[in-house]
Order: C-alpha cells, then structure tokens, then sequence
C-alpha cells in the first residue's frame, strides 16, 4: 500500500519558498548595487535567476494534475518541516559563495540561525561581510519572524487548495483555531501590521541618528525577534537610551499574539489588552524586570539604581522576547539572575508572535493544572476545570499540553547530554540548549564574552544546533512527528 502524502502538494509549497527566497535576493542585489559590491551582485543576481525561474517551473510542473481542495494534517506538517529546512538550505548558498563561511553546515547554521530568528552567529567579526551580504542576512530574519508558511498562505489559497492545515502545524494549539477559520486574512492582516510596525521602528531609529541602514538592519531583526544586528557584540547603540528603548519596546511589539493585533485594526484597543495571554505576559515582564533590577542593586553590579534598572529591564526584555540582545556582559550578573533569564526564555512570548519559547498560554495552562491537581488532592469528589481567565480549556488541550511540557522536557535532557561532549561546563550547556530551543541564540554561561559566537562548537554540534533551532520555532511536536513510525505508515 502506497504512503498517502501529497507529494506534488508538498513540492509546490517548496516552490514557492524557492520563489520567496528569490525575491530576498533582489533586495540584496539591489543593496549590493547601492554599495558598489561587483561579486556580490552577481551572486545575488544568479540565485535570484535560478530561485525564480526553478521555483516557477516547480509550481508548472507539479500542480499540473492536483486536484485537492484543502492540505491534510500529514501534509501539513510535512510541508512546514521541509518549508523551514529548504529555506535554510537555500540561504546557505550566498554565505558559500560569498566565502564567508567555509562548509555547508556552517552557513547552514547561520542560515538557519536567520531563518528561526535564532539570531546565532558564527562569524566572530560581523564587520568583515560585504554590506549587502549583511542587510540581506537581518531581511531574512524578519521574513522569518512573519513566517514563511503564513507568506506562502497568502498565495497558496490563488494555486486553488487550502492552507488551514498548513499554518495549523506551525501554530501554538491556542490560537489555531482562530486562524483556521479565514486563514488567508489573517496572513495578509500578519504581513500588513509586520510591516507598519517595521516602518515606525525604522523611522524612529533614524530619528536617534542610528543612519538608514543601521535602522533597517536593527528593525528587520527586532521585529523578528532575531537579535541580529550588523556588529559584535549585539547591539552597537548600547549606550544610547533612547535605541535601547526603541528596540526594546519594539521586542515587545513582536512578541505578542499576530492574531489578537487584528483587533487593534479593528480600533478595538481596550479588547486587546484583555486578551489574558497577553496580560499574563506583559504582568510577567513587569515581575520578572523589577526582580532583575532589585537583585543587580541588590549586588551592586551597578554604580546606581538608574544603571541598574536600565541594563536590567532591557536585559530581561530581550530574553523574554526570546531576541537576544546583549547591551552588556550580563555574564558577570548574579547567579540568582541568571536562572531568572533562563526561566523567561524558556516561557518565551505569546502563542502566534515572532517570539519562541514555550510560550506564555502554555506555560499558564501548566501552572492551572497543577492548581487543579492541588485542590483535587484535598478534594476528591470536586469537578473542576482548568481554566485561562475565564475561557475553559478543553481536556484534549490540556493533555496536548502535557505531552509537550514532557516532550520538551525529554529534549533538553536529552540535548545536554549531546552538547556535553563539547567539554562546557554545565551552566553553558543548560544556557545553550535552552537558546536554541527558545531561538534566543545567545552564547549563556560563565566566563562566555559579551557578543561571543558559536565559532567554538564542532561541526556535529552546529548541525544538532540547527536541528534543534528548527525543532524549537516549529513548537516542537511538528519535527518530532517525523520521527515515528506512525507519521509514515501507510492509510488503512
């Protein structure tokens, strides 16, 4: 019996990711053109022919004779998987040719470190690469922030089949049921505010004298959560209060629900801020930034309160957005704050942003649970339900959840055990394996410089990395699935 998975389906998707990544390499033609970079315009040039012309003949070819009216759960995530990999393994390319990194594993890692908004490097001297090369790395991680599946869904439903089990594979379980129901729409709405939101951060990073491309570099990557800048370390304006503000508050903009921002274009602002995801993360963010500032005083890492409270909030911001920014050498902190950053990373931001981690929903459907245990230990006979604010949440959902704390769980044991051949000390190994999962992408343990890159890790390591990059912005179950013999096995 034969595998009942739609092939040519699952190759016209991957052609349109070979379309969209050829329409990256016209950007980075034309800033290659601006900065007068002969070779890297005709690399750009040659891959933006070949992705475009490949990836149209793909669509002519393998859509000739599909008939489907809607994408399967099996194809689905299939297709988003191989969205994201093939993505990456298109992006390696230009690295390749640019001689910037010197195998395909390693521009496959920084590909995909662009592509999942990881924002992890392995170039230790940033400055070195072509301005071009640059500019189209930071544009990448913000398509990537948006997501390549909700780009290809806004066209998908044109070729003449659906997209709601597509984009379902890729989202969190509390807000696909939302986006199933007009899944195009809410594509176009992502894309629309994505790019209203980077507009009013490139024009308020001008304004603080950042230069023009220093500001579209910087708001590619915080709209994407990417913490990609075009220097080392992570933030060249650290220092400057009002770009650490702006690209803090834009973190946070690119770290809540894309779903629940259809309401503010609806004007209906006091409905967004009672969107109790959202509610639980920014009272998160206050709690956890407040302790972060009381235990730096506390040590007296800092002068005074007012260095304290600004390195400390804006630290925290960036691991709570899972963006990953170093404005200082949060290496030498207290230990106390350090199991506080690890902890937001791994909560990450809200169900449907450009944010990772295991997101806040989740995370307090977790913490309901066991409340609920607590009290059905004390009283036995009580039906109670779990809850989030005041929406029940269903019985499958909760096991759905379950499943996933474990799995991820399992993960990064099993991760540690991995990386523990690099010979690290276990704080770096947690800290790492954590980033990678929650596409943060920082280097996180003692004695790490501020800025430091993944150069030190072996070959086998940066591709499990990439591996593990890919696991964590796919919510973790989508690549896991793969994996079984149940995925694979044949329709009865």
């Amino acid at each position: 019996m034969k595998l009942a998975l739609n092939y040519r389906l699952i190759l016209v998707i991957l052609s349109l990711v070979a379309i969209v990544l050829g329409g990256t390499m016209f950007v980075g033609l034309v800033c290659s053109i601006i900065y007068k970079e002969q070779e890297m315009a005709r690399i750009f040039f040659s891959l933006m022919a070949v992705f475009a012309i490949g990836g149209y003949f793909g669509i002519r070819v393998f859509k000739r004779g599909l008939k489907i009216q809607s994408v399967k759960i099996r194809d689905g995530i299939l297709s988003v998987t191989l969205c994201w990999v093939f993505a990456a393994a298109l992006g390696a390319i230009p690295y390749l040719l640019a001689g910037s990194h010197s195998s395909f594993i390693d521009a496959f890692f920084e590909a995909m470190a662009c592509i999942t908004t990881t924002g992890s490097t392995l170039v230790d001297n940033l400055t070195e690469l072509p301005m071009s090369l640059l500019f189209w790395r930071q544009l990448t991680t913000w398509i990537g922030g948006i997501g390549i599946v909700i780009f290809a869904a806004t066209i998908i439903p044109m070729l003449g089949f659906g997209a709601a089990n597509l984009v379902g594979a890729e989202t969190p379980v509390l807000t696909a049921d939302n986006i199933r129901a007009r899944v195009s729409d809410t594509a176009r709405a992502v894309v629309l505010l994505f790019l209203v939101f980077t507009a009013i951060e490139i024009v308020l990073l001008c304004a603080g004298g950042t230069g023009i491309f220093n500001a579209f570099v910087l708001s590619f990557s915080c709209m994407g959560n990417g913490g990609f800048a075009a220097y080392q370390p992570g933030l060249a304006f650290a220092g400057n209060l009002y770009i650490e503000t702006v690209i803090g508050v834009f973190c946070v903009i690119a770290s809540m629900s894309f779903v629940s921002y259809k309401l503010l274009l609806k004007r209906r602002i006091r409905d967004f801020f009672k969107e109790i995801e959202i509610r639980l993360y920014l009272i998160m963010l206050g709690i956890v930034c407040a302790l972060t500032v009381i235990i730096l005083a506390a040590f007296g890492t800092y002068e005074g309160i007012g260095e304290a409270a600004r390195h400390g909030i804006f630290q925290t911001i960036s691991f709570a957005t899972t963006a990953g920014y170093s404005s200082t050498n949060f290496g030498s902190w207290p230990k106390a704050v350090y199991w506080l950053l690890i902890l937001v990373m791994i909560i990450g931001g809200c169900s449907g942003s450009a944010s990772g981690g295991i997101k806040v929903a989740r995370a307090a459907v977790a913490v309901a649970t066991i409340r609920r245990s607590f009290y059905k230990r004390l009283h036995p006979n009580a039906v109670v339900a779990v809850k989030l604010g005041d929406r029940t949440v269903s019985a499958d959902r909760v096991s759905s959840i379950a499943s996933f704390m474990m799995i991820y769980s399992v993960t990064v044991v099993v991760s540690c055990f991995v990386l523990s051949f690099e010979n690290m000390d276990a704080e770096t190994t947690l800290g790492t394996v954590v980033a990678m999962l929650s596409n943060t992408g920082l280097v996180m343990g003692p004695g790490n410089a501020l800025g430091e890159s993944f150069a030190g890790f072996s070959q086998f390591s940066r591709l499990y990395a990439s591996i593990l990059m890919v696991a964590g912005r796919l919510e973790m179950l989508t690549v896991i699935l793969l994996f079984t013999p149940a995925f694979w096995r044949p329709y009865r």
